[in-house]
Order: structure tokens, then C-alpha cells, then sequence
């Protein structure tokens, strides 16, 4: 499964070791921006086959993430064409608490679409005119926050001109024992740019020190 790429660009945003050189703990972000022919619509169904749209980025359910840092990032946001009506539909996360972790309770907007999940536009026959998504995962030891985590945040429109759609992906992980490609589950997920997006991190990785943060 690939896509019509015009243009491609993935670069190391940050990496630098927050630990020391016995015991490393790696923060490691990079950004995927790309050019394609493909409509957002056309992303999505894409994106929808691949799993990366699903009930594991997109929950339904009571969940331990939430779709930023300081929570006020939605799981997913998109401008749909619903029934011959454009409209806007969101995932957002509620907190509910919780004695080790929080959690946190998916509620859809508007209400009338709540048992319409974003896997399923397609089949219903929901045009995605642009979208978002965003997953933040804190990890959790003895029962308190530890400084690890998993972010995720992806962007689709439709250009201003010639019938272009961009896609911007962020990656980033804290807390990495190791120099090592972030969030493998969203790069195996995304790689249908013509390449793969976690062998070409991996490799961008053996080339860039430290000092990568330093010069963004």
C-alpha cells in the first residue's frame, strides 16, 4: 500500500540523552512532512486500513492516555461531509481519575455521533474533507509518573493550490534506554510513503549525535 509522494521530507527534530552515558534515557522526536495527490479522504481510508485510524488511537472506551501533555489536544478532530452537511466531529478525552493512573473517558462530538467511529466513515459514506489525530502516553512505575512517554500527532489538509493534500507527523519518546526509532507502532502504521519509515529512522539515527536538538 503507497501513495502518489510529490514531495517527502523526515528529519531528527531532537536527540539528546537526559541520563548519563551508564544510564542513558534518550529523548528522541522527529518530523515526517509530506506531499501527496491523494484527497484527504483518500488518507484517511488509507490510514483506516493500515490500523493506524482505530479503536487503538481513536478510543471508545476508558483509556490510560490522552491526546497531549497538558490534555487539551483531542484524540481526533476532522471536518466531515456527513449527509450532504459539512460539519465538525472530535473525540475528545474527559478525565476520570484513578488511584495509579488516570484515565480517561472518550467523549464524541457532536453527541448524536457517538456510536459512529472514525474506522468506519468510509463504510457509512462520511467524506473527510481534513483531519487530526493526537495520542500521548505516560508510562508508569511503582504505581507513580515516571519520566517516559510516547507522543504522537498527525495533520491532514488540503492545499490552497493544485489539488495537493500535506500531512505533517510528529514522533517523539522520552526515556529511551537506547538510540532507537520513537513510537515503532505509528511509523509501521504510516509507512506508505514509499519506504520504511522505521528502517529510515533507525539509520538516521546512527548518523545524528547528540547535538541534534541543539541545532534545531
Amino acid at each position: 500500500m503507497s501513495v502518489d509522494v510529490l514531495r517527502r521530507d523526515f528529519r531528527v527534530l531532537e536527540l539528546k540523552n537526559y541520563g548519563t552515558e551508564r544510564k542513558p534515557s534518550y529523548t528522541i522526536k522527529m518530523e515526517l512532512e509530506a506531499s501527496v495527490r491523494e484527497t484527504p479522504d483518500e488518507m484517511h481510508h488509507i490510514f483506516t486500513r493500515t490500523g493506524l485510524i482505530s479503536r487503538e488511537t481513536i478510543p471508545f472506551e476508558a483509556v490510560n492516555f490522552r491526546g497531549s501533555a497538558r490534555g487539551d489536544a483531542p484524540f481526533y478532530a476532522a471536518k466531515i461531509l456527513h449527509e450532504g452537511v459539512e460539519r465538525e466531529y472530535k473525540v475528545i478525552a474527559r478525565e476520570l481519575g484513578g488511584f495509579k493512573a488516570l484515565s480517561y473517558e472518550p467523549v464524541v462530538i457532536p453527541e448524536e455521533m457517538r456510536l459512529l467511529h472514525p474506522a468506519s466513515f468510509h463504510r457509512a459514506g462520511v467524506k473527510v474533507l481534513s483531519f487530526e489525530m493526537h495520542n500521548y502516553k505516560p508510562h508508569f512505575a511503582l504505581f507513580i509518573s515516571s519520566k517516559r512517554y510516547e507522543s504522537f500527532d498527525l495533520w491532514v489538509h488540503s492545499e490552497e493550490e493544485g489539488g495537493k493534500t500535506s500531512l505533517r507527523a510528529l514522533f517523539a519518546e522520552a526515556g529511551m534506554r537506547e538510540k532507537k526509532p520513537p513510537c515503532v507502532w505509528y511509523l509501521r502504521r504510516l509507512s506508505v510513503f514509499g519506504s520504511d519509515l522505521e528502517e529510515e529512522a533507525r539509520e538516521f539515527l546512527k548518523f545524528n549525535r547528540d547535538k541534534a536538538s541543539e541545532q534545531k
